[in-house]
């Protein structure tokens, strides 16, 4: 059953900058640096090249939304992040306690903002929303950096009060199979919708430099223990329809821990929803690839009983 994303994969042709970015400008802490040796990795994540070394991320009192940063060296640059014209991963979203400082501090480090902050209600809701998107070139993807809200936005920052940034609490993919992949999350990955609705209006069209009418509908999942990430599926709406090419690279792979891989990898065999690699052992860890048709990639790997760290293996 789906219980969030442990750790969001990030491959890339050089991890330097972004393991500054997340390590110095985020707060992440480096937790591992590894060789990736065996091919099998690259079969797992649908790369079109080889990775090389890896290096794990992760805020230590969080449960879930860490980060592993792939270097592959042949991986072509992605695509300019912007529009939501293309199918596939799209944005990361973050919490941040002090919006301002955080944000001054991201731009200090040479990185860039499309606009200023916005400010909205909640879709079905009065509640304040305050946004900021962040250009991430280096994947190809924006980061969502959404004010914290005490007792209103859960994740790591209600456990440790030094913190200003969170975790990452949700992992942005869109898809032109909208209601398909509602009912991919929820029927076959055992996933609980917990909120659907539509970002739009004008905030919404100056943060991600939308024409008047167009937006996002968008669709969360979580599990029963509801961990971080999240992750959401969204669609574009009006006339910014997802038309542009596909990326050939899936710049994020959401690695999320299952408690019974084989009864999931029956669920998707046939290839109704993807190809998979089917069953694969890694480093002595049962895993399982998938490249969904619904935009999102996946890296399953079997859960360690009893339960075990907010990450998966190295």
């Amino acid at each position: 059953m789906f219980d969030g994303i442990d750790a969001v994969i990030l491959p890339a042709h050089d991890i330097t900058a972004l393991r500054t970015l997340y390590v110095e400008l985020f707060g992440f802490t480096e937790i591992a640096e590894t060789d990736v040796s065996d091919p099998a990795w690259q079969r797992l994540w649908h790369l079109p090249a080889a990775a090389t070394r890896s290096v794990l991320l992760g805020k230590p009192a969080s449960d879930g939304g860490w980060i592993r940063l792939v270097e592959a060296p042949g991986l072509p640059a992605p695509a300019p992040a912007g529009r939501p014209d293309r199918v596939g991963a799209y944005a990361l979203d973050f919490y941040l306690r002090d919006p301002a400082g955080v944000e001054a501090r991201i731009e200090a480090g040479g990185w860039t903002f499309r606009s200023p902050a916005v400010h909205y209600a909640l879709p079905g809701t009065d509640i304040p929303v305050r946004e900021r998107m962040l250009d991430q070139p280096v994947s190809g993807l924006l980061h969502a950096m959404v004010q914290y809200r005490a007792r209103g936005t859960r994740c790591v920052i209600d456990q440790d009060p030094g913190l200003d940034a969170s975790e990452v609490v949700a992992a942005v993919f869109v898809t032109d199979r909208f209601e398909e992949a509602v009912t991919f999350a929820t029927d076959v990955l055992g996933g609980h919708l917990y909120f659907r609705g539509r970002f739009d209006g004008p905030a919404v069209e100056r943060m991600l430099h939308l024409s008047p009418g167009e937006g996002l509908a968008a669709a969360l999942f979580r599990g029963p223990a509801s961990r971080n990430a999240r992750l959401e599926f969204a669609k574009a709406i009006g006339s910014g329809a997802a038309t542009a090419p596909p990326d050939p690279v899936p710049r994020v792979i959401a690695s999320c821990a299952v408690d019974d891989l084989a009864a999931l990898a029956g669920r998707l065999a046939g290839g109704r929803h993807g190809p998979t690699t089917g069953i694969v052992t890694i480093e002595g860890v049962r895993r399982l690839g998938l490249a969904s048709t619904y935009g999102a990639t996946f890296e399953f790997h079997e859960r360690a009983h009893p339960a075990p760290a907010a990450v998966p293996a190295a």
